[in-house]
C-alpha cells in the first residue's frame, strides 16, 4: 500500500458563513451527501451510515478562524482506500459566493489508486454542490 492524496476544490453561490456552519458543525453529511443515509456527533467521534453499511469518524479539529474540519476515518466500506485524513475548508469570496476545498490523504493499493481519485472526485463534487444546496435552503 501506498499514501497518497487527492483534493477537489469548487466555488459555490453560497454564503460563506453558512456553509462553514454546515461544514464546521459536522453534523448534517447525510443532508447533502447522497450516499450517506444517517450521521450524527457525538464528542469528537462522529458516525455515518450507508445502505451498505456504518463507519465511525474521529474528528481531529475544527478551526473557526481558518474555517477548517479534520476528520480521520480508518476503515470504511465505500472506497478501497485506509487511514483517510480529510479536510475540508471553506474560504471566502465575497458575501453571496464560498471556495470550498475538501482534500483526502490515505492508504491505497498503487493499482487501485485511479480509481479512488476518480471516485473521490465525484464524491467531493456531489458533496460541495450538496453543501451549496443545503446552505440556500437553509437561508430562503
Amino acid at each position: 500500500m501506498k499514501r497518497s492524496n487527492h483534493s477537489v476544490e469548487l466555488q459555490i453561490n453560497a454564503n460563506p458563513d453558512t456553509v462553514w456552519e454546515i461544514v464546521g458543525s459536522g453534523k448534517d453529511v447525510d443532508k447533502w451527501l447522497a450516499p450517506i443515509t444517517s450521521c450524527r456527533v457525538d464528542g469528537n467521534k462522529r458516525y455515518c451510515a450507508t445502505a451498505d453499511g456504518s463507519f465511525e469518524e474521529d474528528i481531529l479539529d475544527i478551526d473557526q478562524v481558518n474555517k477548517i474540519f479534520s476528520y480521520f476515518i480508518p476503515k470504511q466500506h465505500l472506497l478501497p482506500v485506509n487511514d483517510i485524513e480529510g479536510k475540508m475548508q471553506v474560504k471566502t469570496i465575497d458575501e453571496h459566493t464560498s471556495a470550498i476545498t475538501w482534500s483526502w490523504n490515505y492508504l491505497v493499493e498503487e493499482t487501485d489508486d485511479h480509481q479512488v481519485r476518480e471516485a473521490l472526485n465525484g464524491l467531493g463534487q456531489m458533496g460541495i454542490k450538496g453543501i451549496e444546496a443545503f446552505a440556500n435552503n437553509l437561508v430562503s
